[in-house]
């Protein structure tokens, strides 16, 4: 629980990456790994799960970032990598996109099914903000996985901790995707359930399309988003009855609704820190800062604050 509109944990830490992306040197993982230590013993990342948090607490410890990630293959990584798709939305930048997806997500995610979702759909906004259709981007995801298996690989043997990394289950699944999305929605998340059982951890007690594992609430999230049925709001609405994480699958599909229908659907009026966050949507566009990092890490930790308030005082 939280006041209405404040934005979660998926939200927050977009605008770290962006913080950190947006800086006049570019990006830089070590900068990120300093910026997400900060925050840590400042008190702001909110809403955060166990892997992200232990992730840190081995940076805080002195360990390199390659090292630190957690054998998560859940969808931290995913719900923030919103931002990269459209900074690094250009031909020219698809490298660049690659390397600062893949880097940022193996910091705390250091599974080849998280980090891979997460850098194939920072490269899937990048495509539908190019111009794509989304049954277009749908069709290419298959070879973009393939690609970013060989440098999940090739990071592998330069020193990053990764676990499966020689998976090719995201690609598998993406091969389904263009099919998957023509169903009705019940039959789809049946079809998508149904798949993505047999490679449940043990403790998972039900394959529901909302739950955190990636190929449940990832691609549930990416299916949604590219449905020609719905609108957008429609969509979300669809998602958040489902029950579960719905806050981490609705953020990873708006990014990819914001990507294919731009952005009058949304009710900004209803965000409870509404200048700021319409800041960091122009400098998308812009590439300029509206705030400097001591600002963000600030205004952040004064958000928990108030977010803790609230849910003590219900």
């Amino acid at each position: 629980m939280r006041p209405l509109g404040l934005h979660s944990d998926d939200t927050q830490q977009a605008l770290a990456l962006a913080q950190i992306c947006l800086a006049e040197s570019g990006w830089d993982k070590d900068a990120w790994k300093s910026l997400l230590v900060q925050g840590m013993r400042q008190g702001v990342w909110r809403g955060v799960g166990r892997f992200f948090t232990d992730a840190l607490h081995r940076m805080r410890k002195g360990a390199p970032i390659e090292k630190a990630g957690s054998p998560s293959a859940g969808m931290g990584a995913a719900m923030r990598v919103g931002p990269l798709g459209a900074l690094y939305c250009q031909p020219e930048q698809v490298d660049l996109l690659w390397q600062v997806a893949l880097e940022s997500s193996l910091a705390t995610h250091a599974d080849a099914r998280a980090a891979g979702f997460a850098a194939v759909l920072a490269q899937a906004i990048a495509l539908l903000l190019q111009g794509k259709a989304a049954n277009e981007v749908l069709l290419v995801l298959p070879e973009l996985a393939r690609q970013g298996e060989e440098r999940v690989n090739e990071m592998s043997g330069q020193g990053w901790q990764v676990e499966e990394a020689h998976s090719s289950i995201v690609r598998e699944a993406l091969e389904h995707a263009h099919a998957w999305v023509q169903l009705p929605v019940g039959e789809m998340r049946q079809r998508l359930s149904d798949w993505a059982r047999p490679h449940l951890k043990e403790g998972f007690t039900r394959a529901h399309p909302n739950q955190g594992f990636v190929l449940l609430g990832g691609f549930h999230a990416l299916l949604m988003a590219c449905r020609d049925d719905l609108e957008p709001m429609d969509a979300l609405r669809s998602i958040i009855r489902e029950g579960f994480d719905t806050d981490t699958v609705a953020a990873i599909a708006g990014a990819v609704l914001g990507a294919r229908h731009g952005d009058e659907w949304i009710p900004a009026e209803q965000f409870y820190d509404r200048k700021r966050l319409e800041s960091y949507a122009e400098a998308m566009t812009s590439h300029v800062l509206p705030e400097t990092r001591d600002q963000f890490l600030q205004r952040e930790t004064e958000l928990t604050r108030i977010e803790k308030a609230f849910q003590l005082w219900k």
